[in-house]
């Protein structure tokens, strides 16, 4: 997570360009927001996990095989959306057209919770918002984000199974959708 964070300081601070890397934590790992604290979700942690706070927001995420995206830009660079909330909307379905699979749909208003969990606690997986990616009843792809003013940081996470064609498939997929800046 330090890694983006330091990420996030150089795309700020110009030095360098939009970022995007595919990666998956070595060991089980726990990631919580970096809003929330760690003496509210120590307990959550399963024994022998480690944990490590997000530079972005949302809630906590249990990483064992999902592949994780990170993606960097500095504002107003073409083709990403300036609003954050367009953000997901954009980045989601890169990786539902990415993924080539009709059975994943973007989640509306209709397929949110009515009652979220407290936000100290709250778990990324357990409970789906606006634009995350479903698969059936299940939240297969969430992601948080860090706005400054300069630049911002997305980081996101896959929970389904993927072959190496499909990575490399959805790799692709993110860079011909970031090459046609405008």
């Amino acid at each position: 997570m330090q890694y983006d964070a330091d990420l996030l300081t150089s795309v700020s601070q110009g030095t360098l360009a939009a970022t995007l890397r595919f990666f998956r934590f070595k060991e089980p790992t726990v990631s919580f927001g970096r809003l929330q604290k760690w003496t509210n979700v120590a307990s959550l942690v399963p024994l022998n996990w480690t944990a490590v706070q997000r530079p972005t927001g949302g809630g906590i995420v249990f990483h064992k095989s999902d592949l994780c995206i990170s993606l960097c830009w500095p504002h107003g660079q073409s083709p990403l959306p300036t609003r954050p909330q367009d953000v997901y909307r954009w980045i989601h379905a890169v990786i539902r057209d990415g993924l080539m699979n009709d059975q994943l749909t973007m989640a509306s208003c209709r397929d949110t919770c009515d009652e979220l969990q407290p936000f100290a606690v709250r778990e990324c997986f357990s409970e789906p918002v606006g634009h995350d990616l479903l698969e059936g009843n299940r939240k297969v792809v969430g992601g948080a984000l860090r706005w400054t003013r300069e630049a911002v940081l997305y980081q996101g996470s896959l929970h389904r199974e993927l072959t190496s064609t499909q990575e490399d498939h959805l790799l692709s997929i993110f860079q011909n959708h970031l090459n046609s800046c405008g």
